[in-house]
């Protein structure tokens, strides 16, 4: 079990020595500081998990001293030492936040008490508000159609869809192959005022050239051979509601105009028709290709591009946003278990395993990454997906121990100074230097960095403490 770390703050070396050694040192890592302004440094470099300090300091009032301690770490506890029968200060320094206080002299067994106290509502506090954390991810991951991610291009993402989904507008989806442009084309769906009517979608790569007229708009019996009775297409079974259609940079530059039309007339001609057909279908367009350039090459019309670019959403890859990575790692491992399986799967993945797939490149995306978790639940022996468990091209060229660095730019894996990192040392260093980062060009602004991060602000406080991170300021 993790030692918890107790900084004791006290002018007196003797009484800082006398500290030291009393506390139970199988239970507490025990520091020390002789002023307030030592103190602030301590926290700075390793934020503790209680303070115990004296209010007769010599360079600032213990008081304030207590102000300074929970603007850098506003999570900690601070038990206060008062001289004995002091009860007004001792009341007057749990007013300005203190958790508790101890009268002098103390002994060992009065201040492990109020410690496992103090550490004991901290837990509380830090479990309530996980559960609080949780409850909220769970409610906005509803809200948004099962889009798993808080990474800045994906919240990015989620805040145009909300601006545009209300309005009838075309949209365009760009993104490489499974980074989810289809789950995102369905959220547009389900926030805008078509939400009661059908959700059609079709992907124009997976229809032959020839036969993709007919799928799109129908076709009369006798239009060509085999077409032995008359049939409805896609957008008349759209009409009312929205209208998908993937992979539209694979659509043949004779059927392009065709499209444009029913997006600007509202009208289409089934083939062999002569009567035209009216359809009220919103469009969401997909592609993984660059439309642009397709426009440039003469391969996609410039008309039909600016009509279905409106507004265009462009999804990030996975390797891009590494910090989404657990939660939707997670995200598909609980999906499991709604479906009907021969096997109880896994409800946990070892730290080991979430570094590697932390460190992957991922370019099948997101598609990729749900297979890889159904791939390791199925062969997993065990309640946790282990490493091993892993699909052998992500645990191919690791070193003894299976260490993964983080993926660079090329799809190869880099180890940080050529050591391997566990998990959680190397989720830390990255937490430290987004956030780090995230404040500097917020200016040291909390609450803005928290708006841009996505984050309640007591929630940034808590990360802010955690990492070591003082805001400036």
């Amino acid at each position: 079990m993790e030692k918890a770390r107790v900084l004791f703050v006290d002018d007196l070396e003797r009484a800082r020595q006398l500290f030291v050694r009393a506390v139970d040192r199988t239970l507490f890592d025990a520091t020390s500081a002789g002023s307030v302004v030592e103190a602030e440094e301590a926290i700075r470099k390793q934020a503790p998990d209680v303070i115990i300090t004296d209010l007769r300091m010599p360079d600032v009032d213990g008081l304030e001293g207590i102000a300074r301690y929970r603007q850098l770490v506003p999570d900690v506890p601070v038990i206060v030492v008062t001289a004995f029968g002091s009860v007004e200060t001792a009341v007057e320094a749990m007013r300005r936040g203190a958790f508790d206080y101890v009268s002098k002299p103390f002994d060992q067994d009065q201040i492990e008490i109020v410690l496992k106290r103090a550490l004991e509502h901290r837990r509380l506090r830090a479990e309530n508000l996980n559960l609080r954390v949780a409850l909220q991810e769970k409610e906005q991951t509803q809200a948004n159609g099962n889009v798993v991610g808080r990474s800045p291009a994906i919240l990015a993402a989620l805040a145009l869809v909300a601006r545009v989904a209300p309005t009838d507008y075309p949209v365009l989806i760009q993104g490489e192959s499974g980074t989810g442009k289809d789950v995102f084309a369905r959220l547009v769906h389900e926030r805008s005022t078509r939400a009661g009517k059908a959700f059609v979608s079709l992907n124009c790569s997976a229809i032959p050239e020839h036969l993709l007229e007919s799928e799109l708009f129908g076709h009369e019996k006798g239009a060509f051979s085999g077409a032995i009775a008359s049939r409805t297409g896609f957008f008349s079974r759209a009409d009312g509601g929205s209208f998908f259609l993937d992979e539209i940079g694979d659509m043949s530059l004779g059927l392009q105009p065709k499209l444009l039309r029913v997006l600007q007339d509202g009208e289409y001609y089934p083939v062999g028709a002569r009567k035209a057909v009216r359809a009220d279908v919103r469009l969401i367009a997909a592609s993984n290709q660059n439309i642009p350039a397709q426009v440039e090459s003469g391969k996609f019309r410039q008309d039909l591009y600016y009509r279905i670019n409106t507004v265009r959403i462009v999804l990030p890859p996975l390797r891009e946003r590494p910090e989404d990575v657990p939660a939707l790692a997670q995200h598909f491992l609980s999906a499991l278990h709604a479906r009907r399986l021969p096997f109880p799967p896994p409800t946990h993945i070892s730290d080991a395993a979430l570094a590697r797939l932390c460190g992957w490149s991922w370019p099948g995306n997101v598609r990729e990454l749900a297979h890889t978790i159904e791939r390791a639940a199925i062969v997993a022996d065990g309640d946790t997906i282990e490493l091993e468990n892993l699909p052998p091209e992500l645990l191919a060229g690791l070193g003894h121990g299976h260490g993964a660095g983080p993926a660079t730019a090329g799809g190869s894996v880099a180890t940080p100074h050529g050591v391997d990192l566990p998990y959680q040392e190397a989720r830390r260093n990255f937490e430290a230097r987004y956030f780090a980062r995230l404040l500097d060009e917020a200016g040291g602004n909390v609450q803005k960095a928290a708006e841009v991060a996505g984050l309640h602000r007591t929630t940034l406080y808590e990360k802010l403490s955690k990492l070591g991170i003082a805001p400036k300021g």
